[in-house]
């Protein structure tokens, strides 16, 4: 396993786009080796490689996974990620009734399948504002810092 974190993104409107950008230069400057792709190109077998992964999607229409990550969580069910870190974040729209549900629906998969959340899930409203930007900050220390625990040995 090397020591990357893997950074897959589903993005419409440029937001999460944007905020997958944010994570990995904050990663980077953080010292951390960082893998960037758009969910519709990335193969889930690669998330075996990763020392863990966070995944940034919106949710569609009526709280779906959005059609270019359909894909991905089908294809997740053929990997075992027992005991890999990973981490969920996206922009989606308060206004909505199911705000963030494909991130529920994506958590709910990974958990299943033996992978252990690093940080709680992190929903944003609309475009990342200074306080989600220190959100994101936060998610991305608590990730390093599960990575650090389980070199241990201790999670």
């Amino acid at each position: 396993m090397n020591s990357q974190i893997g950074i897959i993104y589903a993005s419409m409107s440029g937001r999460n786009e944007r905020i997958s950008e944010y994570l990995a230069q904050q990663l980077t400057k953080l010292g951390q080796d960082v893998d960037r792709h758009e969910i519709s190109q990335f193969d889930t077998e690669k998330l075996l490689t990763y020392r863990s992964f966070i995944i940034v999607s919106y949710t569609y229409h009526d709280g779906q996974i959005p059609d270019e990550a359909l894909d991905f969580f089908d294809d997740l069910q053929t990997v075992d990620l027992t005991g890999k870190p990973y981490a969920l974040t996206g922009s989606s729209s308060i206004k909505h009734e199911y705000f963030g549900r494909a991130l529920d629906y994506l958590d709910q998969q990974l958990v299943h399948l033996g992978a252990f959340r690093a940080s709680a899930i992190l929903k944003i409203d609309q475009d990342a504002n200074r306080a989600d930007l220190a959100r994101l900050d936060a998610l991305c220390q608590q990730v390093i810092d599960f990575n650090q625990l389980q070199a241990q040995h201790l999670v």
